[in-house]
């Protein structure tokens, strides 16, 4: 492991090592072409190639230098380290608030990721933030233990006036609470067809709108029993997309459709 980290040290403690060895990743260059790239002095991009050099990182010929196989792809897996530990530093806490079935995302496609929490000035930016992303969507898949009547009414009102495309799963246990609900379920007739039953627990609340996924962000609270939401996190990163897209047609080849008849009437 001592070798490991030296050479993981070699690159980590020195930003200029970096800068230039990624600047060969593609091109053979020179040393004032390495100097003009990166801004990095000559004499500094100097004893980064020697060094790499001596490592087999880095051959050369007459005045062009080339990254080896050994050095590419020590320059490619750190590349993903870093990229790694920005989105990691960019999701802060609410690294803590992902949902299980997110914590198996790749962090580097979560670095541009937009979060929404709550704040002093607006205790509800997150579900605005939601509401605002539903109000002008013109697809929806929905994977939820719940609905808020909120949303609900927003969607119903769309899927109603055919503005919107919608599909959704949601856990069997939700019918119970709207049997019981009768205002709250008559949300719902126009869109029961559209949705789909999930006998089970379904791990999160997410949302794919458009091009867009949004996952909430959830902790406990001290007794370990209630829920509290934290924050709403929005990505339109293709592999985020993609999971959530997978993700939601898992959950919905395993469940079964939703009867309007299910539902109390008003």
């Amino acid at each position: 492991m001592e070798g490991a980290l030296e050479e993981i040290g070699f690159l980590a403690n020195s930003a200029n090592r970096v800068r230039v060895l990624d600047a060969l990743a593609d091109d053979p260059a020179s040393r004032r072409e390495l100097q003009e790239a990166t801004g990095v002095p000559r004499s500094t991009a100097a004893r980064v190639l020697d060094d790499a050099e001596d490592r087999g990182w880095v051959d050369s010929e007459g005045s062009r230098y080339w990254l080896t196989s050994a050095g590419k792809a020590r320059v490619s897996e750190f590349r993903d380290y870093v990229a790694t530990t920005e989105g990691m530093r960019h999701l802060g806490e609410a690294i803590e608030w992902l949902p299980e079935p997110a914590r198996s995302l790749d962090y580097r496609h979560l670095r541009d990721a937009r979060l929404t929490t709550p704040t002093q000035a607006n205790p509800t930016a997150h579900f605005d933030r939601g509401m605002e992303l539903l109000r002008t969507a013109e697809a929806y898949r929905g994977l939820t233990q719940n609905s808020l009547p909120e949303y609900m009414r927003a969607l119903r009102e769309r899927v109603v006036r055919g503005e919107l495309d919608f599909q959704g799963v949601i856990e069997r246990g939700f019918v119970d609470v709207l049997r019981a609900d009768p205002d709250r379920a008559a949300l719902w007739h126009d869109t029961a067809d559209r949705m789909w039953l999930y006998d089970g627990h379904v791990p999160l609340n997410m949302h794919v709108v458009d091009e867009t996924a949004l996952i909430w962000l959830c902790d406990e609270d001290s007794d370990g029993e209630d829920v509290i939401v934290k924050g709403l996190l929005e990505s339109d990163n293709p592999a985020v997309v993609s999971w959530a897209e997978s993700l939601y047609e898992e959950y919905r080849s395993e469940s079964e459709p939703m009867d309007a008849g299910m539902l109390p009437l008003k």
